[in-house]
C-alpha cells in the first residue's frame, strides 16, 4: 500500500471510531428506573434496600404501588398491622399473627433491645420491613431464631438507621411485614 492509501484508511477508521463513539455518549443511561424485578429483589434479598429515589418512584406511580402491594402479599410470611385508632403515643410492645414484638431499653445507655417472639422456631422470619404512615419504608435483616422461636435485635440509638427502625416500630400507626 501507498503513503497515501495508509492515510486514507486511517482517517476512514479514526471518522468510523469517532462516529461510534458519539453514538455511546448519546446513549448513555438515563436515570434509573424501578420496576418489578428490584421489587421482587428488594422484598426477596433480606439485604436488598431502596434508596430514597426509588422509593419516590414507588409511590409517585400508582401501577407500580399495586404490583408492590400484590407482591408483599405473596412474599410476606406475616403482617405487622398499624394499632388502634385509639393509641396514643409510642408502644413498646406489638402482636401480629404468629408472634409479638417487644421493646426494652438496656442498662447500657443509649441501647434497646428488640425482641421478636415467633410461634414457629421452625420457619422464623428472615427480614423485617416497616412503612410508616408517610411512606418511609425501612427494613432490617433479622438475627437467627433461637430454640425457644426468640430474635433479638441490639440498637443503638445514636445509630441513625437503628433510630429510624426504632421511631417506626414504636409509631402505633406503622405497619409492617415479616418476609422470609
Amino acid at each position: 500500500m501507498t503513503a497515501a492509501a495508509d492515510d486514507e484508511e486511517i482517517a476512514l477508521r479514526a471518522d468510523k471510531l469517532y462516529a461510534a463513539r458519539a453514538a455511546l455518549a448519546e446513549t448513555e443511561a438515563g436515570p434509573r428506573r424501578l420496576g418489578v424485578a428490584e421489587l421482587v429483589q428488594f422484598l426477596s434479598d433480606p439485604g436488598r434496600s431502596l434508596s430514597m429515589d426509588e422509593q419516590r418512584m414507588l409511590f409517585a406511580d400508582p401501577r407500580l404501588r399495586a404490583d408492590y402491594r400484590r407482591l408483599k402479599a405473596q412474599l410476606s410470611v406475616a403482617e405487622l398491622p398499624a394499632l388502634a385508632a385509639a393509641s396514643a403515643g409510642d408502644v413498646d410492645a406489638r402482636r401480629f399473627d404468629g408472634g409479638t414484638v417487644r421493646i426494652h431499653a438496656s442498662r447500657v445507655a443509649g441501647q434497646v433491645y428488640v425482641v421478636l417472639q415467633v410461634n414457629s422456631a421452625a420457619n422464623p422470619p428472615r427480614a423485617i420491613l416497616l412503612e410508616g404512615a408517610g411512606g418511609e419504608l425501612v427494613k432490617r435483616v433479622l438475627p437467627p431464631c433461637n430454640a425457644a422461636g426468640e430474635i433479638m435485635i441490639v440498637l443503638d440509638r445514636a445509630n441513625a438507621p437503628d433510630q429510624a427502625f426504632l421511631r417506626l416500630l414504636a409509631e402505633p400507626t406503622t405497619t409492617g411485614l415479616f418476609l422470609s
